[in-house]
């Protein structure tokens, strides 16, 4: 129970402040109603599946290299890491653009989003 209270305190506090504080700027700037409108139209959809898939297949090929020559070093690990991070950031936009946003608030035409 220790454990369970130690990692979802600081993970609820983490998405409260960073994404609290990102969804107030993203409103009072403007870019909410424009990642909105992006997320209708459909317009980077493709490439950015693409190019997430792209940066996967790379970290697959190049995790199953390392595996082959049986030992990474530490800029093999480096490459990894950034490879997983490139396809995770990519594939996140994606779903936060295309799915989310426009599942969470279907109707927004600017402005707050509470009254």
């Amino acid at each position: 129970m220790r454990k369970f209270i130690g990692t979802t305190i600081p993970f609820f506090f983490f998405h409260l402040v960073c994404c609290g504080a990102f969804l107030i700027f993203l409103t009072t700037s403007g870019y909410l109603l424009l990642i909105r409108e992006e997320g209708r139209n459909k317009t980077f959809l493709l490439p950015l599946l693409l190019i997430g898939g792209f940066f996967f297949s790379l970290y697959s090929y190049y995790g199953k290299c390392c595996d082959k020559k049986d030992h990474k070093t530490w800029v093999d690990q480096m490459i990894l890491l950034m490879l997983y991070i490139s396809f995770s950031l990519l594939l996140g936009v994606a779903f936060m653009i295309y799915i989310f946003i426009p599942w969470w608030i279907p109707n927004y035409k600017g402005g707050f989003l509470l009254p």
